[in-house]
């Protein structure tokens, strides 16, 4: 993707689109990391019980639109400089 693309590209869709990588990204390495420490993936599985998967699952998209929106505004401010 070229500066002009990035300049044209809507800041929500950019911040979306890193928030999303973000998350997948941070999921699949907990579980590899899960599996590498207790050699299963029954932890995660206990994890998501007694409605403990919601806050699992805010901090997740918390932290996905707040990397998204963060990488948006440098990538749109490095872009504009160049």
């Amino acid at each position: 993707m070229n500066k002009r693309d990035l300049l044209k590209e809507p800041f929500w869709r950019l911040s979306l689109r890193f928030g999303i990588i973000f998350i997948i990204v941070v999921a699949i390495i907990q579980i590899i990391w899960e599996f590498f420490e207790t050699g299963n993936l029954t932890a995660i599985s206990e994890s998501f019980e007694n409605g403990k998967w919601v806050v699992y699952a805010i901090s997740k998209i918390v932290l996905g639109l707040v990397y998204g929106v963060t990488m948006a505004y440098f990538t749109k401010r490095n872009a504009k400089k160049k």
